[in-house]
């Protein structure tokens, strides 16, 4: 009887000792170098149809590799290095381990915290790994960046009108009614001012020559086109103010009256002298005052501070009204389970550019592993690994009592 329990005591420790080496045997390769189980990518802006290239930049918040470089390719796989047009572009990120680490052979890659649409390659060593995903350019409106000011020309004189956007693939240059109820385009404005010549009406600066009368109160305007022509922004109107020339007084023409020589008379008495009548006093009637001319407007640049911005004018340093700031936000940095995200929101209207924190909106892990902050192990390894030290505790008392049972029985 005895001889069965030794021997299944020697069974129980052996599989004690066996179960602890499995257990253990991830512990050592973490210390000595683990697997990465995900790749992360975060992305500040999107494909921009009209964007610049270098204003989408690629960063990483993974702990335990660093990019080793970032490119995009358009549909037919070539390199994008300057601006985003419409279609489809693939982010390509390749990785590489930290020293060792490896990475997972299936391991799953996120862009800005979402995983659809991705896909990572590892290399047959696990120690690089490429990420793709593939976007479909957004387009976004223009957005005027400087605005056309009035100018005040004489008759026959020119002036010039400029205007800065940006997502704008085209624009075009148009002259509006006072009213606001006719418009004609910029090409076409020979057709109803004979006179007048065009320059630049497709570009950035518009240059009028040979102003008539006729366009006094008339206002122009840059439309913005987006790529595709899906969509267009409006630039603010400027007036044009055409000085009219002075009206020469025509000169007061005299003819002179010959004098009568009088006729000799005989002297007669002279009657007495009479008192003349008084003169009638006229009063001038006032003259009409002309109508003052539209002022033009004035030239002005932004200032801004935390909460608003407002016009600052050239002509004599004088502030306009305060506006609020109209914010477009973009994410900068990816949040994670460890670290908040950061997202950058940019004035449409001065450019103003603030941050503010992003919340992690994904679910962080759980476990028992997680609960007692162990790295390296699963749950299931530490439940074997409790298991194989509860038998052992078992064993061990189990060999504590057996002595005093045979002094009993002895006795």
């Amino acid at each position: 009887m005895r001889t069965e329990k030794r021997r299944l005591l020697s069974v129980i420790l052996s599989a004690c000792f066996v179960l602890s080496a499995l257990c253990l045997a991830p512990a050592r390769a973490s210390a000595e170098g683990g697997v990465i189980d995900r790749v992360l990518c975060s992305l500040n802006y999107p494909p921009v149809a009209m964007m610049e290239l270098s204003l989408v930049n690629v960063t990483t918040s993974s702990t335990h590799c660093t990019i080793t470089s970032a490119f995009w390719t358009d549909s037919a796989g070539s390199p994008v290095t300057d601006v985003f047009g419409t279609g489809s572009y693939t982010l390509n990120v390749s990785y590489a381990a930290n020293p060792g680490l490896v990475f997972a052979s299936n391991v799953p890659g996120y862009v800005n915290n979402n995983g659809d649409g991705v896909t990572v390659s590892v290399s047959e060593d696990g120690l690089s790994a490429t990420l793709r995903k593939t976007f479909t350019a957004e387009v976004w409106a223009p957005t005027a960046l400087k605005q056309p000011t009035g100018e005040t020309v004489d008759v026959g004189g020119w002036a010039s009108f400029v205007v800065s956007s940006n997502y704008t693939e085209s624009r075009e240059w148009f002259f509006e009614s006072p009213d606001g109820r006719q418009s004609v385009k910029a090409n076409d404005a020979a057709g109803k001012w004979p006179s007048v010549t065009v320059s630049g009406q497709d570009s950035e600066k518009l240059v009028v020559h040979n102003i008539p009368a006729e366009l006094d109160g008339w206002k122009v305007f840059c439309r913005h086109w987006s790529a595709g022509h899906l969509n267009y922004t409006d630039s603010a109107r400027a007036t044009i103010t055409v000085k009219s020339a002075p009206t020469p007084t025509p000169a007061v023409e005299i003819t002179p009256v010959p004098l009568e020589t009088p006729s000799p008379t005989p002297e007669e008495a002279l009657p007495p002298a009479l008192t003349p009548e008084p003169m009638p006093v006229i009063t001038p009637e006032p003259m009409a005052s002309a109508a003052p001319a539209a002022p033009a407007q004035r030239s002005f640049a932004y200032s801004a501070d935390s909460s608003a911005h407002w016009r600052v004018y050239a002509d004599n340093g004088e502030n306009g009204e305060r506006e609020e700031h109209l914010y477009v936000w973009h994410e900068t940095r990816a949040a994670t389970a460890e670290q908040a995200g950061e997202e950058t929101g940019v004035c449409s209207i001065c450019g103003q550019t603030v941050t503010r924190p992003l919340a992690y909106g994904g679910s962080a892990k759980s476990g028992l592993a997680q609960t007692l902050g162990v790295e390296g192990l699963t749950d299931v390894q530490l439940y074997l690994l409790g298991g194989a030290a509860v038998c052992l505790l078992l064993l061990i008392l189990s060999a504590a009592l057996s002595p005093r049972k045979a002094r009993r029985r002895r006795k």
